[in-house]
């Protein structure tokens, strides 16, 4: 018995093209999208940070710092956009905004909703 080597099979000019073109579609997506999620999760982080050193604030002082840390990352948010929720125990707050992106041919609209959760002192017996 003598191995034989198994034939090359090659693939047609067209589908290697096409095959690129579609990878490249890929990656021009995501490099068009990937400044957006990296602002979103940043935004995140400061809406975290600022939830929990602003607990006893009021909701309308909360909300202000909210909308102007929001804007330094130039995104918009208005008041209605941000719900917050006190009980004796914890702090909630969740914002929601939108943005739009053209991608040439396409237009995404792309919703995020940053949280934060913030536990509240116990209250003196």
């Amino acid at each position: 018995m003598t191995a034989t080597a198994a034939p090359e099979i090659r693939l047609p000019l067209w589908r290697t093209i096409t095959g690129f073109a579609v990878l490249g579609s890929l990656v021009a997506v995501l490099l068009a999208l990937a400044p957006v999620y990296i602002t979103n999760y940043r935004l995140t982080g400061k809406v975290k940070t600022l939830v929990t050193a602003s607990a006893s604030d009021t909701e309308d002082v909360l909300r202000q710092k909210l909308i102007a840390e929001a804007r330094t990352f130039d995104v918009t948010a208005l008041a209605g956009d941000i719900k917050i929720t006190r009980n004796s125990q914890a702090l909630d707050v969740q914002v929601k905004y939108i943005v739009r992106k053209n991608l040439g041919l396409y237009q995404v609209d792309l919703h995020f909703h940053p949280s934060a959760r913030t536990p509240l002192p116990a209250a003196p017996k």
